[in-house]
C-alpha cells in the first residue's frame, strides 16, 4: 500500500523528519521503501487494520504524540427504509447502508481530497465513488457507491447458488461460480461482495442521489475469491486482512462530512443491519509476557505501551475492535516487542543437547533430490500450512491466512494443487516432487517426508514424448536403488479434481528415515549450478505450440539442423525440444520432429505473429541441401 508522508504528517503533532519516521515503522515491522515522499508499505497478513492513515497513526502513537480526531457529521441521521435481506449473517454480521442525495454543482475539491489524487497519482472516477476511496484510504474501511435510481425494490445479501454472468464497474464481464457472496436486487447481481461493484448500478458524474453500502465481511469470506476472477481490487485486499467492525458509524459520519464540504445535501438517512460484537479479553498476565519475551518490564510501562495502542482494562485487557489478530498472550507479547524494539530484547546463550540430532542430514538430502532431478523431476516449495482439517491435525493459534489455520499432515495434497496450477497452464509433462516436514498432534517430533506425482507425457524428448507416466514408471525408478514402492503408490481420483483432463495421476509418499540410507552411494549426473537463479513470473496468458517435421537425406547434416534448431531463440519463445527421431533405412532418410511452445508474459498471441517467428525458423534449416519439410 502507498502513503504519503505529508498526508501521515497531518495527523502527527510531532511532526517526525520522514527518516526517523522510516527507523520507527521498520521497529513496529512494518517494510517498506520510500519513493519521492511516498511509502510503499508491506504490512503482513494479520496486520489489516494498519492499511490506511489512521490506522498506520495508532501503531506510531507509541512514539509521537498524534490527533487523530477528523471532522464528522454529528446531526441525528433518520432511518432509512430500505427492503434489505441478509442471507449471509454468519458471513457479514455488520451492515449500513446510507442514502445520501444532493443538490447543484458539486466545488473543487479540498486540498486534502486533491492532495490523495494528485500525490498518489491515482485517477477520480466520479464524486462518490471518489470520496469511497479516500475514506477507505483515511480509515481503512471501504465503502461502495451505488446508483440509489438504479436499483430495484430489494437488496439481498446471499451465497450464490447458480452459476451467473456479472458485468463489473470496469465493464469486463466474468462468470461466477457458486456458491459465492453477492449481494442481488431482483434476482440480478448487483455487486461481487467486497470485491467489486456492477455496471449497472455504478454511479456516474451526474449522479444526484446514492445509496453508500458499508459492510464488515469476515476474511474467510472473501480470501482468494478476487484470485479466482483475477479482481484484484482495494476493497479486496482490505477485506481480506480485516477491517474494523465497529467503525461503520465513524466512517459514514465522515462520508457525510466530505461531500458536505463540497456540495449541498438536501437528503440523509441511515439504516442499520448489525449483530452484536462481542470484544476480546485477555487476562492480564506480565509475568508470562516476560517470560515469553525474557524481559523485565514494569506493570506500569506494560500498561502504557498497551494504552497507546488503544488497549484498555485494568485487571484483563480489553482488545480493541481493530485489532482483529489478538487472541493470545503470544499476541501481546509481540505488541510489547514491538514497542521495545527486537534489537533491543535481552540475548541469552541456550545450550543445544546433542544426542538429540537426526541420523539424517541435509548432505542425504541433496542426493535425493539429485537423484529425481537427474530423472527429470522438478522441486516444489509449499506453504507447511493449510485448509485442511482432520483428527491429526495441529491448529495454528493465530494463522496469517484464516484459510490456512493447520500444519498439513501431508505433502500430497499440495502436490495435488501444483499439478492442477500446471495443467491448467497448458503442461502436459508433470513430474513434481517435495520434501518437507510434516506436523501430526500424535507425534512428538515433526517427521520429514518425500512426496512425488506425476501425470502425462514421460518427458519432453523423442524418446519419452509418445510414452505416457504410469505406475510400472515409479515403480522402475525406484528399484534402480533398490526401494520397492508398490504398496506406497496410489492412483488419484480426478473426478474430486478441479480439471477436465483424463489422464491418470500417480502418487507416492514415502518418509526419508526409511529410503535415505538407498541413496548414500549415488552419483548425481548434473552440478548444482552457483549461478544466482532469478525468479520469472508465471505468464497467465495461453501458450500455442506448433510441431515441425524435417526430412534430411544427407546424414551429415543431421547435427547441424538440430543444432540450428536448438540455438534458435525468440522472446516469443517459452520452450522447444525434439520429440521425434526416426531413420528409414529403406531411403536412407532421417525425419526429426520439433515443437515449438510460443508464450508472451503481454499478451495473448495471434497466428499472424506466431507464423512469423515459425519463417524465421525454419529459413535457416531450409537453405542447407538435402532438407525438407514436407507438405511445403
Amino acid at each position: 500500500m502507498k502513503i504519503a508522508y505529508q498526508h501521515l504528517l497531518r495527523f502527527l503533532v510531532d511532526n517526525p523528519s520522514i527518516e526517523d519516521l522510516s527507523s520507527k515503522l521498520f521497529q513496529l515491522g512494518h517494510e517498506h521503501e520510500i519513493d519521492n515522499s511516498i511509502f510503499d508499505m508491506e504490512f503482513t497478513p494479520n496486520r489489516g487494520d494498519c492499511l490506511s492513515l489512521q490506522g498506520l497513526t495508532r501503531d506510531l502513537n507509541v512514539f509521537y504524540k498524534t490527533n487523530l480526531d477528523i471532522p464528522i457529521y454529528s446531526n441525528d441521521l433518520p432511518s432509512l427504509n430500505l427492503n434489505f435481506v441478509n442471507n449471509a449473517q454468519d458471513k457479514c454480521p455488520q451492515i449500513s447502508f446510507l442514502n445520501i442525495e444532493i443538490k447543484g454543482d458539486i466545488s473543487e475539491y479540498k486540498d486534502y481530497l486533491e492532495d490523495y489524487f494528485r500525490d498518489l497519482k491515482i485517477n477520480k472516477n466520479n464524486f462518490f465513488t471518489d470520496i469511497s476511496n479516500y475514506v477507505a484510504y483515511e480509515l481503512g474501511q471501504p465503502t461502495h457507491s451505488y446508483e440509489y435510481s438504479s436499483i430495484g425494490n430489494d437488496i439481498t445479501l446471499q451465497e450464490s447458488n447458480n452459476d451467473s454472468k456479472f458485468t463489473t464497474v470496469l465493464n469486463s464481464n466474468i462468470n461466477l461460480k457458486s456458491p459465492d457472496l453477492v449481494f442481488t436486487s431482483e434476482e440480478e447481481v448487483i455487486n461481487l461482495s467486497g470485491i467489486i461493484g456492477g455496471i449497472k448500478t455504478a454511479c456516474h458524474h451526474d449522479t444526484k442521489n446514492a445509496l453508500i453500502e458499508c459492510a464488515y465481511f469476515k476474511p474467510e469470506s472473501i480470501i482468494g475469491k478476487a484470485v479466482k476472477y483475477n479482481l484484484h481490487s482495494d476493497a479486496s485486499h482490505k477485506f481480506e486482512r480485516g477491517t474494523d467492525p465497529k467503525c461503520h458509524e465513524k466512517v459514514l459520519r465522515r462520508f457525510i462530512q466530505i461531500v458536505s464540504e463540497h456540495v449541498e445535501i438536501i437528503k440523509l438517512e441511515l439504516y442499520r443491519n448489525n449483530s452484536d460484537f462481542k470484544d476480546t479479553e485477555l487476562d492480564f498476565d506480565l509475568n508470562k509476557v516476560n517470560r515469553i519475551l525474557g524481559t523485565d518490564v514494569t506493570q506500569e510501562y506494560y500498561k502504557e505501551s498497551l494504552a497507546k495502542l488503544g488497549f484498555s482494562g485494568d485487571k484483563t485487557i480489553k482488545v480493541p475492535s481493530f485489532r482483529g489478530d489478538i487472541n493470545h498472550q503470544n499476541d501481546l507479547a509481540e505488541e510489547l516487542a514491538r514497542v521495545v524494539g527486537y534489537d533491543n530484547l535481552p540475548i541469552r546463550s541456550i545450550n543445544l543437547d546433542g544426542t538429540s540430532k537426526k541420523n539424517l542430514d541435509i548432505f542425504d538430502e541433496q542426493l535425493i533430490k539429485s537423484f529425481l532431478i537427474d530423472k527429470g523431476f522438478t522441486e516444489v516449495i509449499n506453504s507447511p500450512f493449510c485448509s485442511v482439517h482432520n483428527l491429526d491435525s495441529i491448529i495454528v493459534d493465530n494463522p496469517l491466512d484464516s484459510n490456512r489455520g493447520y500444519l498439513r499432515t501431508n505433502i500430497t495434497d499440495s502436490l495435488l494443487e501444483n499439478l492442477i496450477y500446471n495443467e491448467k497452464r497448458q503442461n502436459d509433462s508433470i513430474k513434481l516432487f517435495e520434501i518437507s516436514d510434516i506436523y501430526t498432534s500424535n507425534l512428538n517430533i515433526n517427521e520429514k517426508r518425500l512426496a512425488i506425482i506425476i501425470s502425462g507425457r514421460r518427458g519432453q524428448n523423442h524418446i519419452d514424448f509418445s510414452q505416457k507416466l504410469d505406475n510400472k514408471y515409479l515403480i522402475d525408478l525406484f528399484n534402480e536403488i533398490d526401494i520397492d514402492i508398490n504398496e506406497f503408490i496410489s492412483n488419484v481420483d480426478r473426478a474430486k479434481l478441479d480439471t477436465k483432463i483424463k489422464t491418470p495421476i500417480f502418487t507416492i509418499e514415502l518418509k526419508i528415515n526409511d529410503i535415505y540410507k538407498n541413496f548414500e552411494n549415488y552419483i548425481s549426473l548434473n552440478k548444482t549450478s552457483s549461478n544466482f537463479i532469478q525468479y520469472k513470473p508465471v505468464s497467465e496468458f495461453p501458450s500455442s505450440y506448433r510441431d515441425l517435421s524435417f526430412s534430411i537425406k544427407d546424414p551429415l547434416k543431421i547435427s547441424e539442423v538440430i543444432t540450428i534448431l536448438l540455438d534458435f531463440k525468440s522472446d516469443l519463445i517459452k520452450h522447444s525440444f525434439m520429440f521425434d527421431y526416426y531413420k528409414n533405412i529403406k531411403i536412407d532418410e532421417t525425419k526429426i520432429g520439433f515443437r515449438f511452445i510460443f508464450q508472451s508474459s503481454k499478451k495473448t498471441l495471434t497466428d499472424i505473429e506466431i507464423d512469423r517467428v515459425v519463417k524465421e525458423i525454419i529459413e535457416p534449416v531450409m537453405s542447407i541441401k538435402s532438407v525438407s519439410l514436407p507438405g511445403k
